[in-house]
């Protein structure tokens, strides 16, 4: 799971999620008149087939494109100006929920995150106060310019699976484990991630870690609060990456501000 900001140019938002809600409606509809036959009744690929022809034939009704979106609502996707080449564009930004995602990484950092910026509301699509969120990310900016200078390090924690004792592990020694790092390495092709964590360790193939200090403590693990892990802290060597899509969140903002339908623009914030 992740989180994805998309920024879209509604023409008239109030039509649109007018036109939404009966679209969403008349869907239902048609699902129960196909799905609503007793318990035990399996819907078949020709029925769905119908159910989705029917959805299709709504839109069309209701003047939506096939999918069912308003077609006068724009998604903003432009590419930096200054990193052209990044993930993060004008107008899309994203995070993924593991350690290595901006707003975990930002958060850790300096205390703020995408979430802090733009203070999203609960529905899908919200206006932002633009202005106030050009100031928080500003601050940020520069607060994690000084993090980068100052410690420019990353943390790994790795916490032991209740579940797998290092029996069941059947890593006993020196030599089985590096047995497994040949076998993993081994495994692995170009396609792949290098990096990667699961049962059977984290592994860092493709670029080793610089690591620094190795700290005993605990951890929270599913619906463990307290197992013991050992912290890893590394010298991070992408933490631009992360300041790089900040400084593309700020030119989204200014980009909107720039605009003379301000009132028309909206934050798609998805999960």
């Amino acid at each position: 799971m992740g989180l994805d900001v998309y920024l879209k140019r509604f023409e008239n938002y109030d039509i649109s999620q007018q036109l939404r809600a009966e679209y969403e409606r008349r869907m239902d509809l048609a699902w129960e008149q196909i799905a609503n036959r007793g318990n035990n009744y399996q819907v078949s690929s020709q029925e769905e087939e119908i159910y989705s022809q029917q959805c299709q034939m709504i839109a069309r009704t209701l003047g939506l494109d096939s999918n069912g979106e308003d077609p006068l609502v724009q998604l903003i996707r432009l590419p930096s100006h200054k990193y052209p080449d990044h993930n993060f564009k004008i107008g899309y930004f994203y995070s993924s929920n593991n350690d290595s995602g901006i707003n975990r990484i930002l958060s850790d950092a300096i205390g703020l995150d995408l979430h802090s910026i733009f203070n999203p509301l609960e529905e899908d699509d919200f206006q932002p106060d633009w202005t106030l969120a050009r100031g928080i990310c500003l601050k940020a900016i520069a607060d994690f310019i000084t993090h980068i200078e100052q410690h420019p390090y990353g943390v790994v924690p790795l916490t032991f699976d209740p579940n797998i004792s290092p029996i069941q592990a059947q890593i006993t020694s020196k030599a089985l484990a590096l047995q497994k790092l040949v076998a993993m390495k081994e495994q692995t092709i170009d396609t792949q991630p290098n990096t990667f964590g699961g049962w059977a360790g984290d592994f860092f193939l493709t670029e080793p870690l610089e690591v620094l200090a190795i700290i005993p403590g605990t951890a929270g693990f599913l619906d463990c609060p307290d197992l013991p892990c050992f912290y890893i802290v590394f010298q991070h060597k992408h933490l631009d990456f992360y300041l790089q899509a900040l400084e593309i969140v700020l030119e989204t903002i200014e980009y909107v501000l720039e605009q003379p339908d301000i009132d028309k623009y909206y934050l798609d914030w998805s999960s």
